[in-house]
């Protein structure tokens, strides 16, 4: 099995609480994962007056989410507490602010210049099927001029954007009415790296032909990166057998596919959501398999 690399691992969930980045080292090492990418959480769940019970998720209830700001600080005091060989294996990501503030910039960097180990921004909460409705604010999307600036922030550092990203909403489950905006989005700044996290699909958002929209994006969009993690397994490996389709995609574009455990707070089913994906990298080519396990996000966050 070549190296592996989880893309995608909350340290804190939507409480803003985790078990340490130590525990989670602990997890990849039972999972057989050397590193990680690693995110806070951009929005932090409200107990409401009128609730009786403490929420442990965002749906527990019917209060809201808004943005927290202080998730990368926390993300950053967590990491400074391990030996300097434990932080490398941790690529850190920044992700609280506000992605509808045409002042997010400006946050922005500040936090980055507060930490001297970020490799990335993300994951950005965007149009989501669970959490658009219930966030305080403007619905967020890829196309809001807040992330302009963004975008090119990225582009001038020379990290990767992770956005989630749905293809469609709730209502309208089977479409890609929110790809557009993707795509115009990945035009205007073709060359800042973008990671489409779960490839745009969601517990309650299946589009149909997924692969096809996907095999045009990354032809027609050198920064595109896709990010295999949570619901999309369900895609990729339907019953835990590997989708000739998705196969022959990613085996076309070996340097355009990363794998992650989507894990939050706590590390428990990190190893369970990374062996999903075993039965994908079985199928693919020797060396497809060993790009899409590590390679790619070693070379996207590690400098690798």
């Amino acid at each position: 099995m070549p190296s592996v690399v989880d893309a995608h691992v909350h340290l804190l969930d939507l409480l803003q609480q985790g078990e340490g980045a130590g525990q989670f080292l602990s997890a990849l090492d039972r999972a057989g994962a050397d590193r990680a990418v690693v995110f806070g959480m951009a929005v932090k769940k409200r107990w409401a007056a009128g609730e009786p019970r403490r929420p442990g998720y965002h749906l527990d209830d019917n209060s809201g989410c808004y943005s927290f700001s202080l998730t990368d600080a926390l993300v950053a005091n967590d990491l400074r507490e391990l030996a300097p060989g434990q932080r490398a294996r941790l690529a850190p990501t920044v992700c609280g602010f506000d992605v509808t503030d045409l002042l997010a910039i400006e946050h922005l960097e500040r936090v980055w210049d507060s930490y001297d180990g970020w490799a990335g921004i993300g994951e950005l909460l965007l149009r989501h099927d669970d959490l658009t409705n219930p966030t305080q604010g403007e619905p967020a999307t890829i196309a809001h001029p807040a992330l302009e600036p963004v975008l090119d922030f990225a582009r001038a550092h020379g990290v990767p954007v992770a956005v989630h990203q749905d293809s469609s909403s709730a209502g309208r489950p089977g479409e890609h009415e929110y790809v557009p905006e993707l795509a115009s989005a990945l035009a205007r700044h073709p060359r800042t790296t973008v990671v489409w996290c779960h490839a745009g699909i969601s517990r309650r958002i299946e589009p149909r032909g997924q692969v096809r929209v996907l095999a045009e994006l990354v032809a027609a969009h050198p920064g595109l990166h896709v990010d295999l993690s949570s619901a999309v397994a369900d895609h990729v490996v339907p019953d835990g057998h590997p989708d000739p389709a998705w196969v022959g995609l990613i085996d076309a574009r070996p340097d355009r596919f990363v794998l992650g455990s989507d894990v939050f707070g706590r590390p428990a089913g990190l190893g369970e959501a990374l062996a999903r994906f075993e039965p994908l990298l079985a199928a693919l080519a020797p060396s497809t398999r060993a790009a899409v396990a590590g390679d790619n996000a070693m070379r996207l966050w590690f400098g690798g």
